[in-house]
């Protein structure tokens, strides 16, 4: 597509994202509207953890969360990884099976034994296995993670399928600088916030430049 100019076309442009399983585009019904439409791709952590919570009473099944860690053994190496791979699709599998709508794929509990898995790799490993399972529309996929923290790294993971990101490391490094006296012109939230609507504003950038508009 030819480009967009994300500023002077900003009408025909959006950021927002919708979390969910996606009905039929041939049979349409009330199943199909029953997602959840984010403002921005780039999430806090308080919205990740809404969305984790969301039918924590069992009242919202339609939204019902599974998290998974994108960890994998160190001492194992490569072969590590694909056996975690493995496992993390095998888990999802089961996962939906059992009426999961939302799946997060998290390294956030990494220690010294157990790394993360790339999340690129992550992201599109989980993605292709459930497009050939043929249940990528059943779910939504949300990536917590701490390697992504600028814009192109948050547009890689959405292009590879994630329905939204939370750069949690990110967020926090922030958080910290602000705790520790390093940054003083603005609040925690209010810096919070400025990150994830420039983040999401070079999404949008980047989005323009390939002609897409949302």
């Amino acid at each position: 597509n030819p480009p967009l100019d994300a500023i002077r076309e900003e009408l025909v442009t959006s950021t927002s994202s919708s979390i969910g399983p996606e009905g039929n585009l041939l049979n349409p019904g009330p199943d199909s509207c029953r997602q959840i439409v984010l403002p921005r791709p780039v999430i806090s952590n308080e919205d990740l953890a809404r969305l984790l919570y969301l039918n924590e009473k069992g009242d919202h099944p339609q939204f019902k969360s599974f998290a998974i860690d994108g960890l994998y053994p160190v001492a194992e190496g490569g072969e590590g990884i694909r056996r975690a791979l493995e496992e993390i699709q095998n888990a999802i599998s089961e996962a939906i099976s059992q009426g999961a709508k939302i799946i997060v794929l998290s390294d956030r509990y990494s220690n010294e034994t157990h790394a993360p898995i790339p999340s690129l790799l992550l992201t599109g490993a989980v993605h292709h296995h459930l497009v050939r399972n043929r249940t990528r529309t059943e779910v939504g996929l949300v990536v917590e993670c701490g390697d992504a923290r600028e814009v192109h790294h948050l547009a890689l993971l959405l292009g590879y399928g994630a329905g939204a990101v939370n750069p949690y490391l990110a967020i926090e490094s922030i958080e910290d600088l602000i705790e520790e006296g390093a940054i003083t012109e603005v609040d925690s939230k209010t810096a919070v916030r400025n990150y994830i609507k420039a983040c999401s504003k070079g999404v949008l950038k980047i989005m323009s430049k390939m002609g897409i508009s949302t």
